[in-house]
């Protein structure tokens, strides 16, 4: 079974310590009339976009493939902590943290099969009205359950990830929406110790209302992993938004996945999905 290494809670531990104390640490003025305006505590207002067809993305979610008995669903999310400018630029700290579960609906009974741990803690800088950048740290770590081992009659392999993102994006009013792309470095990574990149780009548009309260919008996002010889992941979305207010929406997707499969104990298979969901973005 996967382990929980030392440099995995040491890294937690300091990187919680800095993005709390983020604001004290690199010097902002303590009082004095511009203070409000130089750092601000827990913003509602990213300042990098959510990546909503990105499968293994920070969210509250649950979805239903329509061509198995295959249940996916999500608890977590991304927490602004502080932003601050640093150089004149726009800079927000943030913790995240993502349980994602695989369930088969069987008549008596909702066996889990898979459970990934996510645990992000970004670094967002604005540069411009259009571009965005990403990076910071995170950890991913894929098990199977004990119904999976029993279910699949398989054993677990240990796999896990520490990385940092480069990500830009670029807003663009003309496709109503934005596009993406940059790279995962796994700087340690196991069972694949070689595979140390992923690619990952992707675009969202449309953003279009159609009365009702609801806005339809259509995103794509694909990855392009080292450990599986750059197989792609390929995720193409089309939904509805609704109850929005800043950041905050409902959302009702249909999601068509294919190619690697995402989750981590069974990384090196390919799978298609097509998956209907509903999404709570906070």
């Amino acid at each position: 079974m996967n382990t929980v290494t030392p440099s995995f809670l040491v890294s937690i531990s300091l990187l919680s310590l800095l993005s709390t104390t983020a604001a004290s640490a690199i010097g902002f003025p303590e009082g004095g009339p511009d203070s409000a305006h130089t750092v601000q505590w827990f913003p509602e207002t990213p300042l990098f976009p959510r990546l909503v067809a990105d499968g293994t993305g920070e969210q509250m979610s649950v979805s239903k493939d329509l061509d198995s008995k295959r249940i996916v669903g999500s608890i977590g999310g991304i927490q602004r902590l502080v932003e601050a400018r640093i150089g004149g630029l726009p800079v927000q700290f943030g913790v995240g943290a993502t349980v994602y579960g695989n369930f088969i609906r069987e008549p008596d009974v909702l066996d889990a099969l898979t459970v990934d741990f996510f645990v992000d803690f970004p670094i967002d800088i604005r540069l411009s009205d259009n571009i965005s950048l990403r990076t910071g740290w995170g950890h991913y770590s894929a098990h199977l359950a004990d119904d999976g081992i029993e279910v699949l009659g398989k054993h677990s392999i240990n796999y896990a990830k520490d990385y940092i993102p480069l990500f830009a994006s670029y807003a663009l009013p003309v496709i109503g929406g934005f596009v993406y792309g940059g790279t995962r470095i796994d700087y340690f990574t196991i069972p694949e110790r070689n595979g140390h990149f992923v690619l990952e780009g992707g675009a969202e548009f449309g953003n279009y209302p159609i009365g009702g309260g609801f806005i339809a919008y259509g995103a794509i996002d694909i990855k392009s992993r080292q450990e599986v010889a750059w197989a792609t992941t390929q995720s193409y979305q089309l939904g509805l938004r609704t109850l929005v207010s800043r950041s905050h929406a409902v959302r009702f997707a249909y999601t068509y996945r294919t190619g690697a499969d995402e989750r981590g104990q069974f990384y090196s298979q390919h799978l298609t999905s097509s998956l209907v969901g509903v999404f709570l973005d906070f």
